[in-house]
């Protein structure tokens, strides 16, 4: 019987990795002469299924009925505790967790050794929980996160010396450096030496190669409360400057403007151990979402209030495609005026993934009526609905963004450029046009702009040559771009050199394959130089591809007369 659920189950496949150790997601390994009826194995299985389809709730729901025929079961466990802890159900997730005995290295016990941990270090008892952490092998991403918890642990219990102990890693690995270091000038700050912390704060900065926004609200939040308004400024300008469109650092601009002296962000150990959990989430989200989730979780229940911790979480279903959850988890966020805006703007764009449309406009036609001095809002209804094809209501939109903006500078040019696309759809051509070279005027050379306005040239059969050169630029910049490549291979097929049409229309078919106007380009040289065979067969690719309505008789006309 175990062979049979183990060759099922990795036909099945499991949608989380290995998390915190090995076996955490192993098959069950059922006593030699067990019996299993269809029910529990049934309900194993449809738990492992409804994992893979990203339903935790079900699959917690199927995984609780096995475990009541297989009580004590410690994989069933470990995955109940590992889908609970993901769903932020971790008071649920605790009693189960200290069920599990300590287990040496390799038994994959490491989750439910740190669920409780936290527990005890919520409850203030952080001599257990330090005894815990002090007692597990460091191995794989152990090897970051045990040195913090401990770290924090021993804050708590004053023993500042023995915590930083634990984060002194003799600057001999990148990777530790930048992740300890903050976690070193926030240890050293709450032991009472300043200078000596700003000093670490600077190394963490130093370290990394863009700005990083929770590092600069901890920076910067020294800085205010040291008195020094000038320095935060420009540390969150710095921040500003990189991320143009962020505006997440908005509470952080009106304090300073306000003059008032923010409260430290970590007050404690538990607060620490959050910080903690939150800056292993962000190390390890791109790279592992599972792994992101459970993490940041673990850092919400330690610090309730960790806004920017369910930040992560929601962007992280986001990128999950667990949409409807991710606008759960957002509402949340809004809550906090801090990151209400972003969360609104990111809730709208879920709504879209879903085929929502209607309530992705109204929440930005929302956002929009309540500050009339934003217009971030206006354009992400506009992109939203071009996407969707509703170029008119697009272009209402985008109007009402420009008339928000007094001055236009070179960062409008999208705005701009995004606008007169949805203007030339709807063949309103001198505005679109009028778009696309004011884009230019505010910032030169930028390729897709240069690629949009001379297709659009080549197509009318004006400005040829001016065509060709904006097109040429553009390739240059972007040679990887099949779309930016098919337009330089048109305007050369519209100038008569067939010969560099071909080469061009190739190869944007090599890096645009599923792409119906590539190939119907494609298809039109080829017939110019004689290979009507491969041309009829790159029309009908077009056509399989699925192009515009518009385009499809024209296609058919030339599959039954050439051209």
């Amino acid at each position: 019987m175990a062979s049979k659920i183990a060759k099922i189950t990795r036909k099945l496949g499991f949608a989380f990795a290995a998390i915190l150790g090995a076996g955490l997601f192993a098959p069950i390994a059922l006593a030699s002469g067990d019996t299993a009826d269809a029910s529990p194995l049934g309900s194993y299985l449809a738990g492992r299924h409804a994992q893979y389809a990203q339903d935790p709730k079900a699959a917690i729901e199927f995984y609780q009925n096995a475990l009541k025929r297989f009580p004590g079961n410690r994989d069933i466990q470990r995955r109940i505790i590992t889908l609970l802890v993901a769903e932020g159900r971790i008071n649920d997730a605790l009693p189960l967790a200290r069920q599990l005995p300590d287990q040496k290295a390799g038994n994959g016990n490491n989750l439910s050794l740190i669920l409780v941990a936290l527990g005890n270090i919520q409850s203030g008892n952080l001599a257990s929980a330090d005894k815990i952490l002090a007692g597990m092998p460091k191995s794989g991403l152990d090897l970051f996160i045990l040195p913090l918890m401990r770290a924090w642990t021993l804050v708590g219990l004053k023993r500042y010396d023995d915590a930083l102990a634990q984060l002194d890693t003799g600057e001999q690995n990148r990777a530790f450096t930048i992740l300890f270091g903050a976690h070193t000038a926030l240890i050293i700050e709450l032991a009472g030496s300043a200078v000596k912390a700003e000093r670490h704060y600077k190394d963490a900065i130093g370290q990394r190669r863009q700005p990083n926004l929770r590092l600069t609200q901890l920076y910067g939040n020294y800085l205010e409360r040291a008195g020094r308004q000038d320095d935060a400024k420009s540390l969150y300008d710095t921040y500003q400057k990189a991320h143009p469109a962020s505006t997440l650092l908005a509470a952080d601009y009106k304090r300073l403007k306000s003059g008032a002296k923010p409260s430290p962000m970590i007050a404690g150990a538990s607060d620490g151990a959050a910080e903690a959990l939150f800056s292993l989430s962000g190390s390890v989200q791109e790279q592992n979402a599972g792994q992101a989730i459970l993490f940041a979780q673990m850092a919400v229940y330690l610090k309730p209030d960790f806004t920017i911790a369910r930040l992560l979480i929601a962007e992280t279903l986001e990128s999950s495609e667990r949409h409807a959850a991710a606008i759960d988890e957002y509402r949340k966020v809004a809550k906090d005026p801090a990151y209400a805006w972003t969360a609104r703007l990111r809730i709208a764009d879920n709504f879209d993934s879903q085929d929502n449309v209607d309530e992705a406009v109204h929440e930005l036609r929302s956002m929009a009526r309540e500050n009339t001095e934003r217009y971030d809002a206006l354009i992400r209804m506009g992109d939203i609905l071009r996407r969707r094809k509703r170029y008119r209501e697009a272009t209402r939109a985008y109007a009402d963004a420009k008339s928000r903006i007094p001055v236009l500078q070179s960062q409008h040019w999208a705005l701009l450029y995004t606008n007169g696309i949805a203007n030339e759809r709807i063949k309103n051509w001198p505005q679109a046009e009028a778009d696309f070279l004011k884009a230019l005027e505010l910032s030169p050379d930028q390729p897709f702009v240069l690629n949009y306005l001379g297709y659009s040239w080549v197509e009318q059969g004006k400005n040829l040559d001016r065509a060709r050169k904006m097109i040429e630029t553009a390739v240059k910049m972007r040679p990887r771009d099949g779309y930016i490549v098919d337009s330089l291979g048109w305007v050369l097929f519209r100038l008569g050199d067939i010969k560099g049409a071909v080469k061009h229309l190739e190869r944007a078919v090599v890096l645009r394959p599923e792409d119906p106007t590539v190939n119907d380009h494609l298809g039109d040289v080829y017939w110019k130089v004689g290979r009507r065979n491969e041309a009829r067969f790159q029309w009908e690719r077009a056509l399989i591809l699925e192009p515009e309505q518009e385009f499809i008789p024209k296609i058919k006309e030339k599959l039954r007369k050439g051209l």
